[in-house]
């Protein structure tokens, strides 16, 4: 298993040295090895579990409700409750909705792109 210091950790993880450390004071980062000089050490299970908040956090899931995923994701034996796969599913919901607008805003850019047209959502006839 591979370690890496906290900077490096900042870097493969396209974190901050603040979230790092807040994710470990509210317990979704556990077992943080350290080193003589009480610098933290991460390894590749924490890498992922970095990853995963990330990945949720986009989605728009608060730290609170990551929580119990990431208890999954430690514990390989559970299976994910009713409960949870209905917040999945949620999630899923709202961003295939965020998709399909931003893929509206694409195709009116694109639009207005090849037209020439201004960038305007006031109708030229109203304008």
């Amino acid at each position: 298993m591979n370690s890496y210091t906290m900077k490096e950790m900042m870097y493969l993880c396209d974190t901050t040295e603040d979230a790092l450390r807040y994710y470990e004071k509210i317990g979704l980062l556990t077992q943080i090895q350290r080193k003589k000089n009480r610098h933290r050490i991460y390894n590749d299970r924490d890498k992922e579990i970095i990853l995963v908040i990330k990945c949720l956090r986009k989605t728009g899931m608060s730290l609170e409700e990551i929580r119990p995923f990431l208890g999954l994701y430690r514990d390989n034996n559970m299976e994910m409750d009713e409960e949870m796969r209905e917040m999945l599913r949620s999630y899923q919901e709202k961003i295939k909705r965020q998709q399909s607008d931003l893929q509206k805003i694409w195709e009116t850019i694109e639009y207005k792109l090849q037209s020439g047209e201004p960038l305007s959502v006031i109708p030229a006839s109203e304008r």
